[in-house]
C-alpha cells in the first residue's frame, strides 16, 4: 500500500467520525482507493459531477485539514470524476501539476466559489450573449476581449460568470495566477499597504496584483470617490493590459454611467466588449430552479412543476432571491417532514413574497380555507363561527373534525397552520381530529358518505376558482 492510499484511509476514518456514518455513506462509501498521487496532490475519483460538487463544496477543506494533521508533507486532495479519469487514461496523458506555494497563492483560488462554473450557469435569453462572450475569453485569455466588462442589476449572475472564467482557466492551467478581488478589497489592500509606511508593504501590494495572469474584480463601481485608489488601480490595469494579461470586471451599470470614477478609467473599461445580464424571463427562471433542485434534494422529481412555476412567478427580480425562495421552501418541508406541495410552498414563502403579490396570494388561499368551512357549516346547518368555536357539542365537534380533515386532505397544510383557522387549536387537537375521522371512515358508512358529499362540493369550488 502506497503512502497516498494510507493517508486517504486515515483521513477517511477521521471524516466518517466527524460527519457521521449516514452522511459519510452518501458521498464517500464508494471511494475506496485513490486514483493517483502527483506533485503533492492525492487524486480521488468520484462517480459523478454532482458528487464532485458536493465533496468540493462541503468536505474538501475539512479533508485537507485532517490530511495536514497526520503528515508533515505538503499534500492536498483533489477531486476528479470517473469521466475525467477515464479520458486521461484513454489519452495516456499525465496532467502536470506544479506545487503551489500557499503564501503566494492563498488569496487567488481560495476565493473562487467552487459551484460558480460554466457547467452550473443556466443560460437564457437574458444572459446568453454574456455567457458566450465569457466562454470565449476563458478559452483565449487576453486575445478575444480585454477587458471583459459584465454589468447588470444585483443577483443576476455577474459574479458567477466572472468566477467561471477563472475556474476554466485554472482547470486548463493550474499554474495560471488567477486573482479574484472586489473593488472594496482592492481599496482596503491599498490602504493597509500605505498605512504601514514601509516600502516593502507597498512593493508587496504591487507585486501581488501585477503578477496576476488573470485579474477578476467584482463591483468596480465601489471605487467611486476613492481618488487615490483609482490612481493605483489605473496603474495596475495599464501594467496588466500592456503585458497581455486578462482582466474581467463586473459592475451594476454600464461604464459610461459610473459616477465619481475618473474618465480615463471609464474609457479603459470600454476598450473591450461590455456585456449585460438582464432579469431572467419566466421560462428561464423555471430552468434555473430545476437546475438548483438537482443540488438541493436527492430526488428533484418530488418537486412538482406547479411548485416551480409558483416560485418562478412570484420571485422575478433576480436569481439570488429566486434561489433563496427555493432553499427556504425545501428547508421548511424537510424540517417539518412534509411533502413538497404547492400548498406548502405558499405557506413557507408567504412571509417573504414581494409586497405586490403577497396580499392577493394570501387572500386567495385564506378564502379557499374559509369556503371549505362554509361548505361544512352549511351542510350541518350551523354557523361558521360555531364551527370554529370551543363548543364540545357532539354535532358541532363532528362537523369541526370533518372540516379539519377536508382542509388537510385538500391542502396538506401543517397541523399547526390548520389549527390557526380553528381558534388557534394546537397540533395535538388537529392530529386527533384527522385520526378520528380516518378511523370512522372505515367503520361507519354514514361518515364515509358525508365525506364524499363534502369533497364533491369542495372539488366543484376548486374548479370554479
Amino acid at each position: 500500500m502506497n503512502q497516498g492510499q494510507e493517508l486517504w484511509l486515515q483521513v477517511r476514518e477521521m471524516l466518517q467520525e466527524s460527519i457521521g456514518a449516514q452522511e459519510f455513506a452518501e458521498s464517500f462509501e464508494n471511494i475506496k482507493e485513490i486514483y493517483k498521487v502527483q506533485n503533492g496532490y492525492i487524486f480521488l475519483e468520484v462517480p459523478t459531477v454532482l458528487v464532485k460538487f458536493r465533496v468540493d463544496k462541503f468536505y474538501l477543506s475539512k479533508m485537507n485539514e485532517f490530511l495536514a494533521s497526520i503528515t508533515s508533507e505538503k499534500m492536498k486532495f483533489k477531486i476528479i470524476t470517473e469521466e475525467e479519469a477515464q479520458k486521461e487514461r484513454q489519452e495516456s496523458e499525465k496532467v502536470k501539476l506544479a506545487s503551489v506555494d500557499e503564501n503566494e497563492r492563498k488569496l487567488s483560488r481560495r476565493a473562487l466559489r467552487p459551484e460558480y462554473t460554466f457547467d452550473n450557469f443556466v443560460t437564457g435569453e437574458s444572459n446568453r450573449y454574456a455567457f458566450l462572450t465569457a466562454t470565449k475569453v476563458a478559452e483565449s485569455p487576453h486575445v478575444t476581449v480585454n477587458p471583459l466588462y459584465i454589468f447588470g442589476d444585483v443577483g443576476l449572475g455577474k459574479t458567477h460568470l466572472m468566477t467561471a472564467v477563472g475556474h476554466f482557466i485554472l482547470d486548463n492551467n493550474i499554474n495560471a495566477n488567477v486573482i479574484y478581488t472586489t473593488a472594496q478589497q482592492f481599496a482596503e489592500d491599498y490602504f493597509i499597504a500605505t498605512s504601514k509606511r514601509q516600502t516593502e508593504a507597498l512593493t508587496s501590494f504591487y507585486r501581488y496584483y501585477r503578477e496576476a495572469d488573470v485579474l477578476l474584480v467584482d463591483d468596480i463601481q465601489f471605487l467611486a470617490g476613492k481618488t487615490a485608489t483609482q490612481e493605483e488601480f489605473f496603474k495596475v490595469f495599464e501594467y496588466l493590459y500592456e503585458n497581455n494579461k486578462q482582466i474581467v470586471l463586473t459592475s451594476d451599470r454600464p461604464a459610461s454611467d459610473l459616477e465619481n470614477i475618473m474618465a480615463r478609467l471609464k474609457s479603459r473599461f470600454s476598450w473591450g466588449i461590455p456585456v449585460d445580464i438582464k432579469r431572467p424571463d419566466f421560462n428561464h427562471r423555471k430552468s434555473i430552479l430545476r437546475s438548483k433542485c438537482a443540488f438541493l434534494v436527492s430526488d428533484p422529481s418530488t418537486i412538482s412543476d406547479n411548485v416551480i412555476e409558483y416560485i418562478a412567478e412570484n420571485f422575478d427580480q433576480n436569481i439570488r432571491e429566486l434561489e433563496g425562495a427555493l432553499r427556504r421552501f425545501i428547508s421548511y418541508c424537510v424540517s417539518l417532514n412534509i411533502k413538497f406541495t404547492l400548498e406548502n410552498a405558499k405557506s413557507s414563502l408567504n412571509s417573504i413574497l414581494p409586497k405586490n403579490k403577497v396580499d392577493t396570494e394570501q387572500d386567495t388561499f385564506d378564502e379557499f380555507i374559509n369556503e371549505i368551512k362554509k361548505i361544512v357549516a352549511k351542510y350541518f346547518s350551523i354557523s361558521v363561527t360555531l364551527l370554529a368555536s370551543s363548543s364540545r357539542k357532539q354535532d358541532v365537534a363532528y362537523a369541526r373534525q370533518l372540516a379539519i380533515y377536508l382542509i388537510r386532505n385538500k391542502t396538506d397544510l401543517p397541523l399547526k397552520k390548520i389549527g390557526e383557522f380553528f381558534n388557534n387549536r394546537d397540533h395535538a387537537t388537529i392530529a386527533h381530529s384527522i385520526d378520528k375521522i380516518e378511523k370512522l371512515m372505515n367503520v361507519d358508512n354514514n361518515v364515509k358518505k358525508d365525506i364524499e358529499i363534502l369533497l364533491n362540493q369542495v372539488n366543484k369550488l376548486e374548479k370554479s376558482a
